[in-house]
């Protein structure tokens, strides 16, 4: 898909990005055919921050969308405090309590990077026995495998994903995994592949 880039200062520009590409892919993109380095850049989409451990799926992004890039300036110290307003390279009037990107207004967005109280989140690609396409899928690394299941279930319409009625299991590196353990015990990292084969596993442990 082709995406368009506004910056602050120069010519909008237009990158073909992969439709499962992450927030810091299209970073490294931008800084292989713009020269920016991926430090400096903090990426807009209709007023929101872009998280680079989400795709381009979770920021809603389509064909022909418009992103805004704000470029921190040298020397910028982007992380003297956890709750540091984020702030473009032009500071907006001293009245003002916004950032102004190309002219307009955007919320004033909070950089917190201490997210020690949220469990530790996981993309894991699913690939279906018949099919071909892997179906990324966020869990936790410390839930069970078992809500996997649960997770198929609730997107199986929108991928057209055909789960076995007789059953099935899910294998990771070649090994039966087990519903009731978690994904951190199966030392499943991120964007590590599980595939799913029809059928059940039956015997101890």
């Amino acid at each position: 898909m082709d995406v368009f880039f506004e910056v602050q200062r120069g010519p909008t520009f237009c990158i073909e990005l992969g439709y499962w590409d992450t927030v810091l892919e299209i970073k490294q993109k931008i800084e292989k055919y713009q020269r920016i380095p991926v430090s400096k850049q903090t990426l807009f989409f209709q007023g929101k921050v872009l998280q680079d451990d989400h795709d381009i799926e979770q920021c809603a992004i389509l064909n022909n969308s418009h992103l805004q890039i704000i470029s921190s300036s040298p020397g910028t110290d982007q992380h003297r405090n956890n709750n540091q307003v984020l702030k473009t390279e032009q500071s907006p009037p001293s009245n003002s309590t916004e950032p102004i990107i190309n002219g307009q207004d955007l919320p004033v967005m909070m950089a917190r990077t201490n997210n020690n109280n949220n469990p530790k989140k996981l993309r894991v690609m699913v690939l279906p026995k018949s099919g071909t396409m892997k179906i990324p899928v966020e869990v936790n690394a410390s839930d069970n495998v078992g809500e996997l299941r649960k997770e198929l279930v609730k997107i199986q319409q929108r991928f057209q994903i055909s789960l076995p009625q007789e059953g099935y299991f899910f294998i990771y590196k070649q090994n039966v995994m087990e519903d009731d353990r978690s994904f951190r015990w199966h030392r499943v990292d991120h964007g590590d592949t599980i595939e799913i084969f029809n059928g059940s596993v039956s015997g101890g442990s």
